[in-house]
């Protein structure tokens, strides 16, 4: 066991050295410049009226990106720090997770989380948006660090009952319900299924705090804005729905199933330690609790995407301890988890389903350090934004980007000869100008 824990560790520290060294070229990119021009338009207060009413309800993920100090860095530093500075923070919050709860030394603790990293970032379905889209990260990962934050707030509180960290506790909760659909469902379950065993007024009023922020964030006039009303008739939409959910599902099962087997390998310790707590009656509850964000972007008829990614790492976090329970033997074909994510993307589903290709990110990260000249394409991008800054004309045609990478998050804009899109549009707003678009 020692042998696989300590060669995943090993793995972990290159995966990081390599995301650390592919963040250094990473810059701003489409909807950072959205937010820094309607912040300068309408000031923060502004802003955040004007994304509730027409654009969707995240109102912590929003406002926060609405601080993007875009103007203010012509050098793109902090594209290329934040990253690591939430990786960093990702593996922080785990280790003091993996201390308090486990009881480990700090060096346990520290190449535990270094461990649950590498896993985190091989259930990724876009990795590019994910750690390096400064605003996107926003959304999807910083409510993930935020989230073991809570996790440990509320173990300082079962161990100390001071008062500190049950406010600790409903002020993370009500910024977590107003960061991301997917994660706030997630929490609601679990707030809801926490007050079925304790009726104490605190947990009663986490549960006030956990609706009232779901509400909030739900009812944005701007989610129902946005929401494109199908013409299908009635029967088919539910025929649709199904399978949206059906397919999403059996993606989530697939690739989880892939990784389990290893995964229970390197943390049979602690999957022991939560099955002797914990009845598995309730260990089923706490994952069922998936299928709650499963339903949703079924019924809103969403596929496989960046939005998948919180109910990814909950199943495999939720359903690991059941398998472990029940199927224990299985961490034998740990060897195949470890040769599949190290595979190649598969290619098996057109442009339009892209995402429903199984892909462990670690073979794109490796290709993207070995082929893509990074250096060349944060080049490319200076010298671009460079032309959109000192061109006194309203009308710009530049060049497209030739070093397109795979791993950093980036979208070109639309060509001359295509209609707008909304990269161009973007692009026009910040830069003031009418039109923008390549050759």
């Amino acid at each position: 066991m020692k042998s696989v824990y300590y060669i995943t560790a090993f793995l972990s520290i290159i995966l990081i050295i390599g995301l650390v060294y592919i963040a250094f070229f990473n810059v701003y990119q489409t909807d950072d410049y959205i937010y820094a021009y309607t912040t300068k338009k309408f000031g923060i207060l502004g802003n955040m009226q004007e994304f509730y009413m027409n654009w969707g309800g995240r109102y912590f993920g929003y406002t926060y990106n609405m601080f993007v100090p875009l103007s203010d860095d012509p050098e793109n530093i902090l594209p290329k720090i934040y990253p690591v500075f939430l990786i960093l923070s990702f593996i922080g919050i785990s280790t003091l997770n993996f201390k308090e709860f486990f009881k480990y030394s700090w060096l346990q603790a520290i190449i535990k989380a270094f461990v649950l990293f590498f896993f985190y970032t091989v259930i990724l379905t876009n990795i590019s948006e994910h750690f390096f889209w400064f605003t996107g990260s926003n959304v999807y990962f910083l409510p993930v660090i935020l989230s073991g934050f809570l996790l440990f707030f509320f173990k300082k509180y079962n161990d100390t009952g001071k008062i500190r960290w049950y406010n600790l506790i409903l002020i993370l909760i009500f910024i977590l319900m107003g960061s991301n659909e997917i994660l706030a469902l997630i929490l609601l379950g679990i707030i809801v299924y926490l007050n079925t065993q304790d009726g104490s007024i605190k947990a009663r009023i986490m549960l006030i705090v956990a609706l009232s922020g779901i509400l909030i964030s739900f009812l944005a006039p701007g989610n129902f804005l946005r929401m494109a009303e199908s013409e299908d008739a009635f029967y088919l939409k539910w025929v649709k729905r199904i399978l949206y959910f059906g397919a999403d599902t059996t993606y989530i099962v697939i690739k989880t199933a892939i990784l389990i087997p290893l995964f229970i390998k390197v943390f049979e310790k602690e999957l022991a330690e939560i099955a002797r707590r914990y009845y598995f009656k309730k260990l089923i509850i706490i994952w069922l609790i998936s299928f709650l964000p499963l339903l949703f972007l079924g019924f809103i008829m969403n596929s496989i995407g960046r939005q998948f990614e919180n109910i990814i790492f909950f199943w495999l976090l939720s359903s690991s301890v059941i398998v472990y329970m029940r199927f224990g033997e299985i961490k034998k074909f740990w060897i195949f988890s470890m040769i599949i994510i190290l595979l190649p993307q598969t290619d098996f589903f057109p442009e339009k389903y892209k995402n429903f290709n199984l892909s462990f990110n670690i073979n794109n990260i490796a290709k993207e350090i070995l082929y893509t000249d990074l250096k060349a394409y944060d080049s490319e991008i200076s010298e671009r934004i460079h032309t959109l800054k000192t061109t006194s004309s309203d009308s710009v045609v530049v060049d497209k980007i030739k070093t397109v990478p795979t791993v950093l998050y980036f979208d070109e804009m639309s060509s001359v000869n295509e209609p707008r899109d909304y990269v161009s549009m973007q692009l026009e707003k910040y830069f003031n100008k009418k039109y923008i678009r390549t050759k």
